[in-house]
């Protein structure tokens, strides 16, 4: 097995294209990002709501996308929760710093 230098690889990294961003990943901000995100999980709350309502009502009688929709929007209140607390972490961890 043939070991290849640093040389080598650093020169690879010299010679890949540099990838530019278009303007409307530049007007994208993290504001954006979490409010999309937010959105999302409304929506996905929502759907999963309309959707449990009309079960009740007997308008559906398949149970699999009742537990299917509430499963979605829970994964999704809990990811949207893992954010919000690595964001408070960030924060905290900066107001700690010491300048």
């Amino acid at each position: 097995m043939a070991v290849q230098g640093i040389n080598s690889i650093s020169n690879a990294a010299v010679t890949a294209p540099i990838k530019t961003v278009s303007s409307n990943e530049e007007s994208l901000s993290f504001k954006d990002i979490i409010m999309d995100a937010l959105k999302n999980v409304n929506a996905l709350e929502k759907e999963s709501d309309r959707i449990t309502e009309d079960f009740i009502a007997g308008r559906t009688d398949n149970i699999h996308s009742v537990l299917i929709a509430a499963e979605k929007a829970s994964i999704s209140l809990q990811f949207m929760i893992e954010v919000r607390n690595k964001i408070v972490d960030a924060y905290q961890e900066i107001m700690r710093m010491q300048v």
